[in-house]
């Protein structure tokens, strides 16, 4: 019988051995890592599926029914505090991370996101490559009316906005700290203003009816004019400095940016080089949408949990983004030591036959979940790294 490398036992010690390292809790550490295998191999967040997984994989001498009574116990032990244990995992996964590029830049964006409407999550993500993992969430109750949940508190964002750039400078103290974000908080000065306190740098997509103190013409006074309304090109960037926003004239600078393959103009307000707006606001797209989609279609189908209890979802959202952050440190390692996967014929990248450039097909994400799928029983000597390293890529 030939011999098989990473069976299912080995990779739940694997778990086991490292988050002995952030728990104490016996009983959740002899669940947990059998919790967050099932979840990876079910690809889903819902109890039935997980159970499934449970029953066929661990203990099929346990009804069905028994192993989702379990999943559902875990998620709801008001002991049990798996968000502490995501923030201690990215402090250490952080602890060991290297940058690749000189520049010290750190993206990070931020937006909000919804489950039905049960919950809120308030979620900040850090770019690696052209995706993004999770380093701050926070979740908060829905509303009927989203915008006026506690989710949306500007102490609540300033919140996350501190504890991220806390995170960062203590390990990167030379760091050059970007935030990124979406129209929403495109008019929200105080939040602007606050970040400009920490030091850090701002790209914030405005909406089109923010106005502007302008002067049109040198012989003429300023005036109120709608930011769309600016002078700009047709099919590239008009850039402004010291443009005073609002009654209360806060300054910053601008990008008109405008494409051919895009209807609408992207209007970008930072405390930064204009020039590089642009380029900067256009990172947050393979950040924190990439995450997101990741959490459900693209990944777990988030969307289909029924979980009402904030508890249980806080518990169960935090298990998906550990899940995800390894996924993703699982990718990058892949990038890093391409080599060493060759042998089990796992490959992400190809070339183009007309041009000769090398160009990736999959994304980091998706190459740890396709990779720990190929991995578990390989007949091939391989071994699944389970140490939640993250390379720059």
């Amino acid at each position: 019988m030939n011999k098989v490398y990473n069976k299912i036992n080995d990779v739940v010690n694997g778990f086991y051995d490292f988050f002995k390292n952030f728990s104490s809790s016996k009983t959740l550490l002899n669940f947990m890592p059998k919790f967050l295998y099932s979840i990876i191999d079910a690809e889903s967040i819902t109890y039935s599926k997980i159970a499934l997984s449970l029953f066929s994989s661990f203990n099929g001498n346990i009804k069905l029914d028994s192993h989702t009574k379990r999943i559902y116990r875990f998620l709801h032990n008001p002991h049990y505090n798996i968000h502490s244990i995501f923030d201690s995992v990215i402090y250490d996964v952080l602890s060991r991370f290297k940058l690749a590029h000189d520049d010290n830049n750190f993206h990070i964006s931020f937006d909000h996101m919804f489950d039905k409407t049960n919950f809120t999550v308030f979620m900040l993500t850090l770019r690696i490559g052209k995706q993004g993992i999770p380093i701050y969430f926070e979740v908060f109750n829905g509303s009927n009316n989203g915008y006026h949940g506690d989710a949306f508190k500007m102490l609540n964002i300033k919140k996350g906005i501190l504890y991220c750039h806390n995170l960062i400078k203590n390990f990167f103290p030379s760091a050059n700290i970007i935030f990124l974000a979406d129209r929403w908080f495109g008019n929200i000065f105080p939040l602007m203003k606050y970040i400009n306190s920490l030091g850090d740098t701002f790209v914030f997509r405005c909406k089109q009816n923010l106005k502007v103190f302008y002067q049109k013409y040198p012989e003429k006074h300023k005036i109120w004019l709608p930011i769309i309304k600016l002078p700009h090109l047709v099919h590239a960037s008009k850039l402004y400095t010291d443009l005073e926003f609002t009654r209360n004239k806060y300054v910053y600078n601008l990008a008109y940016c405008k494409s051919k393959d895009h209807k609408e103009a992207w209007l970008l307000i930072t405390n930064g080089d204009p020039k590089l707006a642009k380029a900067r606001y256009g990172y947050r797209f393979g950040s924190i949408e990439f995450v997101f989609k990741s959490q459900k279609t693209n990944g777990f189908y988030l969307e289909e949990s029924s979980i009402k209890s904030l508890h249980a979802f806080r518990n169960l959202y935090s298990m998906l983004c550990i899940i995800q952050l390894y996924l993703t440190c699982l990718g990058t390692d892949i990038s890093k030591n391409s080599k060493s996967y060759k042998n089990i014929g796992f490959t992400i990248t190809r070339r183009n036959k007309k041009t000769n450039n090398i160009y990736r097909v999959i994304s980091r994400f998706r190459a740890g979940l396709t990779l720990f799928k190929m991995a578990i029983n390989c007949p091939r000597r391989f071994r699944l790294p389970i140490t939640f390293t993250l390379y720059d890529s």
